[in-house]
């Protein structure tokens, strides 16, 4: 018997690096032996072969990695277990791949065996203050000088697996690399913080020069991506409202419900409630008073909603200095509003955003601090009360305040004072796990799947808020309305803005456009509607969001402009909206929709791109053409930055919806054209993260450099002083 291993041995030690003979069985040489062999006669190449037992798999393939790929994640999905192995071993020269899977494995009776990755070690590299996860993937190598060999581990968490084995064998395509061995571990539920681990180690006989390692390092780092949070299509189109700015303003008045329905906890807990002050932070400090925020602040605050127009009149701070705010059977005077000083900042340096603002309430025998956050759009968080939360709170689900503790909703804490969530959606509480993460893995699904996109995303709104078909279809109606009137009423009105910036700039190219026949298409029209629009939002009538209020002309207005030209059924249009949507909640997954983030490519471009994805929607089904669409759109305008004038929504806003209303035009008639992006889709929402990581913040939505800083800018300044000291004592 002794014999015949050493002698399967040296047979396999033709086909296999040494590392197989270290971790693998014994007892198994014989059979995978005979499998390789089979595999190489030219007949059976094509075939797999595989044996399974209790706790282990083994399969052997020809060097095919898709056809690997698609294997194992049939492994994952199938599995039931949290701890999982697999050993990979390809063989290029030969042309075939010999694979390992071990499931059933026990912590206690298998880890010496197979060294299982112990959770204390993992859980200090990856959580940092307060066990909150401090980053995503750690990579590491070493070099064998001797032994001519290379040793990659990269460990990760909260990733999906079907992310994390793409990009681990793309990346060594790009690379040109070839690995001898692949061991992945996969252990999940090791904490509430980290629902997945993973740990790979990668084994390449050669020395990878340094520099070439650390491109090796930075890409994996770069694209094994979080799972994807599933957002409503709504988050992205929507809300309707009446003033400038999203994050501003239509977050303030929700941020604002937020705090009220947290205050009226309080009251019911038995506080009795003096006064209330708003303290401004970094870019919300700065920039608020030409986006109408401190009336929506006021306005949220007494309860009311975000398309509201009696909120211009009675969110007037001299307003509720007057009447004071009510509170259930309680009154509160309101006491002005406060300036941080920009070293106060360094406060929430690091929650990575930028819009940033403190409610306190003084009561009879405490102060308590609500500090909100704008995390993109009109979409918001409360972090902090008093002390940092476990869990943030948003508006989409009712929450319970159980000794000033914040606690989701059961039956033990029932009879608690309620946190009410503001709006009529039936969010849960847990967010559904998406089946892609990625543009690529999206498309890649659909076709996998057999599945129309429109399904997809009527499936995922129902997992996400309990929502049906026709709620959805009713909702996406009304707004649909609601952005056909805002351009009728942008190019009737004659009114001025605020500053006098805006006025009647639609009128005058519609009538170029009507009695120029040349200019009478698709293009001029969307201009005209951009335009349109967008003169409504500066003058406080009342648009949709679309990603956000400042970039309100664009996917709309581009669908309008269509719509009259084509004529296709409603529904059609409304579905459209939902692509736009949903492409939308792809993208801001990974980045950030506020200007004072990104600049414009937040929301000008991230408008055109979904107004992009819309178009092919309405003229070819097809997800791949979309995704195409939609990145050749981000592609070709990287770098926009963001420099309003007196930062109001005005000057280059309007100009800048116009402009990249047809520039979304040109990119879906270069893809239904056949036009390809030769970057990938996915690289290219990564290019746009590290622009913004690199881009100074002058050009991140501040009034320091670009248009802001010329001379006309000073002639709005003084004007617009007037206007800002009325808010401050």
């Amino acid at each position: 018997m002794l014999k015949r291993i050493i002698w399967i041995k040296s047979t396999l030690k033709k086909f296999m690096p040494e590392v197989y003979f270290k971790l693998m069985n014994k007892s198994d040489f014989k059979e995978h032996e005979i499998y390789i062999n089979k595999i190489l006669d030219p007949e059976n190449h094509q075939k797999i072969f595989n044996q399974k037992s209790d706790k282990e798999e083994f399969l052997v393939c020809n060097y095919d990695l898709r056809k690997l790929k698609n294997k194992i994640l049939k492994v994952v999905s199938d599995t039931r277990n949290d701890i999982l192995l697999y050993r990979i071993f390809p063989n290029k020269d030969k042309n075939f791949i010999l694979a390992s899977f071990y499931e059933n494995l026990d912590v206690e009776r298998d880890r010496a065996e197979f060294n299982i990755p112990e959770n204390n070690n993992f859980k200090k590299l990856f959580l940092g203050r307060n066990w909150r996860l401090k980053k995503h993937v750690d990579v590491d190598y070493s070099l064998d000088e001797k032994k001519k060999k290379t040793v990659i581990k990269i460990k990760c968490v909260n990733v999906a697996h079907n992310t994390m084995i793409s990009n681990v064998i793309e990346t060594l395509q790009r690379h040109k690399l070839i690995s001898d061995f692949v061991e992945i571990w996969q252990i999940k539920k090791s904490d509430k913080k980290i629902k997945s681990y993973y740990e790979i180690t990668i084994e390449i006989e050669s020395v990878i020069p340094e520099f070439e390692l650390n491109s090796l390092r930075d890409d994996f780092a770069r694209y094994i991506q979080l799972y994807i949070k599933s957002m409503s299509i709504f988050d992205m189109v929507g809300p309707a409202m009446v003033w400038p700015s999203s994050s501003h303003t239509a977050w303030a008045n929700r941020i604002w419900q937020i705090a009220r329905n947290i205050i009226l906890a309080m009251v019911e807990s038995g506080e009795k409630i003096n006064d209330i002050e708003i303290k401004l932070i970094w870019s919300f400090r700065d920039t608020w008073v030409g986006h109408k925020t401190p009336l929506a602040l006021g306005w949220g605050l007494c309860g009311f909603d975000t398309d509201d127009p009696k909120m211009l009149i009675a969110g007037e701070p001299e307003n509720l200095k007057k009447k004071w705010i009510k509170f259930g059977n309680q009154t509160a005077k309101f006491n002005w509003y406060k300036k941080w000083k920009a070293e106060d900042d360094l406060r929430y340096a690091n929650q990575r955003q930028s819009n940033i603002a403190e409610v306190i309430v003084n009561t009879a025998d405490s102060k308590h601090v609500i500090t909100w956050f704008s995390i993109w759009a009109w979409n918001v968080e409360i972090r902090v009360i008093d002390k940092r939360l476990e869990f943030p709170i948003t508006w989409k689900i009712d929450l319970v305040l159980n000794k000033w503790k914040v606690e989701k909703l059961n039956s033990k804490n029932e009879n608690c004072p309620k946190i009410k969530k503001i709006y009529e959606e039936n969010f849960v509480t847990d967010f559904p796990m998406m089946p892609f993460h990625t543009f690529e893995e999206l498309i890649e699904y659909t076709k996998k799947e057999k599945i129309w996109i429109i399904d997809l995303i009527l499936d995922i709104e129902n997992k996400l808020q309990n929502t049906d078909k026709k709620y959805v279809y009713e909702k996406m109606r009304n707004y649909w309305r609601i952005m056909q009137k805002s351009v009728d009423d942008g190019i009737k009105s004659n009114k001025l803005s605020m500053m006098k910036l805006s006025w009647k700039d639609s009128s005058t190219i519609n009538k170029y456009r009507l009695t120029n026949k040349t200019f009478d298409n698709i293009y001029w029209k969307a201009v005209t509607y951009a335009v349109a629009v967008n003169e409504v939002n500066a003058k406080s009538g009342t648009i949709v969001a679309c990603p956000t209020a400042w970039s309100c002309g664009i996917l709309p207005w581009v669908l309008k402009a269509y719509n009259e030209i084509s004529k296709p059924k409603e529904d059609k249009i409304l579905e459209s909206l939902m692509i736009a949507g949903f492409f939308g909640m792809i993208l801001f997954d990974d980045v950030s929709t506020a200007w004072a983030d990104y600049g414009c490519q937040a929301e000008v471009w991230a408008a055109a791109w979904m107004a992009a994805a819309a178009l092919v929607y309405l003229e070819w089904w097809d997800v791949e053409q979309m995704v195409e669409w939609f990145i050749i759109a981000i592609k070709n305008c990287l770098w926009l930055v963001c420099d309003p004038v007196a930062w109001l929504v005005e000057v280059p806003c309007i100009k800048r919806n116009w402009l990249y209303s047809s520039h979304a035009i040109s990119a879906a008639l270069m893809a239904l054209s056949g036009v390809k992006s030769f970057v990938s889709p996915d690289e290219v929402v990564l290019t746009m993260r590290e622009i913004w990581a690199r881009l100074n913040i002058d050009y991140k939505e501040t009034w320091k450099w670009g248009l802001a800083k010329t001379r006309d800018w000073k002639w709005v300044e003084k004007r617009f002083e007037e206007e800002v000291n009325k808010f401050f004592e």
